[in-house]
């Protein structure tokens, strides 16, 4: 994961098709760079998609509903991510650093 003023960057692999997410906050868009079509399709709409989440509350025991639109807001962004497997396949790599996951 890399986060600059402008930018939010997280890896993201699908079986051994390694790629990331760049986030642009002032545009409020998403770069999503898999090798494969479908799956980085699948990325995209996930994020352009609003969702309904159920998020702790005023404790972990305590789930309460949430409506968000993923690219909103960077919060909004990482929280979908959280969810990103479920609904696509793709996994996040939260802590792999980018460099990594593009072979340098």
């Amino acid at each position: 994961m890399q986060n600059t003023k402008n930018t939010f960057q997280v890896a993201i692999h699908h079986n051994l098709d390694y790629g990331y997410i760049e986030y642009d906050l002032p545009s409020k868009t998403a770069k999503v760079v898999l090798h494969n079509p479908a799956k980085g399709e699948a990325v995209e709409t996930f994020l352009k998609t609003k969702l309904r989440l159920q998020v702790p509350g005023k404790s972990v025991q305590n789930f309460v509903p949430r409506e968000l639109c993923p690219l909103d807001t960077l919060e909004d962004l990482t929280l979908a991510l959280t969810r990103l497997w479920e609904h696509t396949g793709v996994f996040v790599d939260w802590s792999r650093p980018l460099s990594y996951q593009m072979g340098q």
